[in-house]
């Protein structure tokens, strides 16, 4: 059909894509000339002349298309479009407008002429727009579906619920008025009201993904190990389902960074920028998840690049003046705190007072400027922040934290603790000031009051994780390895997958000289976490010096190790004592001459390195290291002393 007008049109978008901007034009005035009074076409030349960056021609045509039909709304709302990116607002205005009084029904037009007030901020003119749409759609729930999105975007959460629920009474079947009560109640911090939402949704069908995605949301919000984990699981299915979608990989990415698996969050952001590259929370997250894992630079370069882009981002109908709000103050802490952790003090504070000058009212932006004070010796200007952030919420533990940090460094213990019990006074069954009272108490050296608080803490919240790592911790300064265990093994039945306890349950047994039980746990470590470097570490040391395992395994384990942190010179140790242990001494000496290197006052790393060059041949420098460990053990319970000097003795 040679005189397909839409074929014409798609070929000229195809040529374009291919290079041929000519043969593109010529195909697109070809589709004009097939129907001289058909208003799309000259719309879709106009949008070409955009693209080719002819704003002139595109301006004429736009006129044109008006000109063939003035009562064409989708002409006057595509022109009112070109005026806006062209910055000419009160124009703009005007053919929004004019759209909608051409076509008084027409829900496309209303719709451009809300976001445009909600671009420029004139929030009481875009709800009125939204009141006539939804007055338009009496009969159906779309347009009072837009106006309960408004109503949301700008914060009055309860009035969108409502209308939500009022749809939901007169359309049962409506579904996505519950999605929008159960994403709503979760944005509140009502997660018990947006589970009872996914429930319902899910009885009427378990695959809903929608449904899925919120249950994910919710369990992403309780935060605990075990509910992260279940969110993995139903974002799987999500993404199986959908596996561009926008929401599942961003969510799957902030499941994955929170479970401390980097990597795989990196990946999924990856594929994120590859399908949506300008979703602003996906790049805030990809500096936050560079923060996290050390890399500072890094995370400064995506904050600032994010703020540049916010910057020149205003709000439409997918992000709401709130939300860039809350990625600006976000990136700004972000890039602060890589700056304080880089030195740059002056910046950080810069940074970090343009976001308490964004959200005021908000503890977090307190303890952040402390930390910036603290950083340049201003204890006094650090205390008066605290006291800030506890003022707006006087059980903020952060805000708490840092006063009691910065007491015992004073040595006002007698202050950390009337600080603590005034909170308690107003709070006495929160948790996590129960726990702060037991570091004062653990400060001072009082294990029975460190113990009993911890025990309170506990009995309001079985689930509070940091009470049994510091009961545990508490246990193992007090040679009670057995109860600290017992504490470990009590956050296990929470944290079954914690490779990070199965860790300190080895190395506690390893402390006893359990070495069996050792090997035992720092093996189910690796099997949950094949990268927990001070697991392979451990275990290869075992192999290594107890006969417990093959010595090629060892190597292995600890070769991966010391290639994933070369600076660690204590690794590297573990490694070059394996290399002895296998009669590889070049390698040995190697890999412990480096340690000894960065470490001369250590009397195991000269031991080490002076069994390796022994071993190496080289008798002068063997000695030279066996003399120096010895003078550096003595007087210390040098374990390795009579060896030493055994050795010494063959040289």
């Amino acid at each position: 059909d040679p005189n397909h007008i839409e074929g014409h049109i798609l070929m000229g978008g195809v040529l374009y894509a291919q290079g041929h901007k000519d043969e593109a034009l010529a195909e697109l005035k070809r589709a004009i000339e097939i129907d001289p009074k058909r208003v799309e076409s000259y719309l879709s030349l106009a949008q070409f002349y955009v693209t080719i960056k002819d704003a002139g021609k595109a301006e004429e045509t736009y006129r044109q298309a008006i000109s063939i039909n003035s009562a064409s709304g989708l002409a006057h709302t595509e022109y009112g479009k070109f005026l806006v990116q062209a910055n000419r607002m009160n124009e703009a205005e005007t053919e929004f407008l004019r759209a909608v009084e051409s076509e008084p029904a027409n829900r496309d037009a209303r719709l451009a002429l809300a976001t445009f007030y909600i671009v420029t901020k004139q929030m009481d003119k875009a709800e009125e727009v939204y009141k006539a749409l939804a007055e338009i759609d009496k009969g159906r729930p779309e347009g009072r579906v837009a106006l309960a999105d408004f109503y949301s975007s700008v914060g009055r959460q309860d009035e969108a619920i409502k209308i939500y629920q009022d749809i939901l009474a007169s359309s049962p079947e409506y579904t996505k008025a519950r999605y929008r009560i159960g994403e709503m109640m979760l944005m509140g911090g009502d997660t018990r009201g947006a589970s009872a939402q996914v429930e319902e949704l899910l009885k009427t069908n378990a695959r809903d993904m929608q449904a899925l995605m919120l249950r994910a949301r919710v369990r992403l919000a309780a935060g605990q190990p075990k509910e992260i984990k279940d969110a993995i699981e139903d974002l799987k299915e999500v993404l199986k389902q959908e596996p561009n979608s926008r929401a599942g990989l961003y969510f799957m990415a902030e499941a994955n960074f929170r479970a401390n698996q980097m990597e795989q969050a990196r990946t999924y952001l990856a594929e994120l920028e590859k399908y949506h590259p300008d979703y602003l929370p996906a790049k805030l997250m990809q500096a936050q998840i560079s923060l996290a894992a050390g890399d500072d630079k890094n995370a400064l370069n995506r904050s600032s690049e994010l703020l540049e882009l916010i910057s020149k981002a205003g709000p439409d109908r997918n992000i709401s003046p709130q939300l860039l709000s809350e990625l600006r103050l976000k990136a700004l802490v972000t890039r602060g705190s890589a700056e304080l952790r880089m030195g740059d003090t002056k910046a950080a504070r810069a940074d970090m007072e343009a976001a308490r000058d964004l959200s005021p009212n908000l503890p977090g932006v307190y303890t952040n400027l402390a930390a910036v004070a603290l950083k340049e010796n201003k204890t006094d200007e650090a205390v008066g922040f605290y006291e800030r952030a506890l003022s707006i919420d006087s059980a903020n533990f952060e805000a708490l934290n840092g006063l009691i940090n910065i007491y015992v460094s004073q040595k006002r213990v007698d202050q950390a603790h009337a600080r603590v019990d005034q909170a308690l006074s107003a709070q006495p069954k929160n948790a996590s000031l129960h726990y702060l009272k037991a570091q004062v108490y653990g400060f001072e050296g009082n294990g029975t009051g460190a113990e009993g608080e911890l025990r309170r803490a506990l009995e309001i919240e079985p689930n509070y994780l940091p009470a049994y790592f510091s009961l545990a911790a508490l246990f193992t300064n007090m040679n009670q390895q057995e109860r600290a265990i017992s504490e470990y093994r009590k956050i296990l039945e929470r944290r079954p997958d914690d490779a990070g306890i199965y860790t300190l349950i080895g190395m506690i047994e390893d402390s006893r000289q359990n070495y069996d039980a050792a090997g035992e746990n720092y093996r189910k470590a690796l099997e949950l976490d094949p990268n927990s470097a001070i697991a392979a570490n451990n275990l290869a040391w075992l192999y290594a010096t107890r006969n417990m395992g093959n010595l090629d395994e060892a190597v292995r384990l600890a070769q991966q190790v010391v290639q994933k942190y070369p600076d660690q010179y204590g690794f590297a140790d573990t490694l070059g004592w394996v290399y002895y242990k296998k009669n590889l001494y070049a390698a040995a000496v190697e890999q412990l001459q480096k340690v000894v290197a960065r470490d001369k006052n250590s009397a195991i790393y000269n031991f080490h390195l002076g069994m390796a060059l022994a071993g190496n041949g080289d008798k002068a420098g063997a000695r030279r290291a066996l003399e120096q460990s010895l003078r550096l053990g003595e007087g210390k319970n040098f374990a390795e002393a009579e060896e030493a000097r055994r050795t010494l003795a063959t040289l």
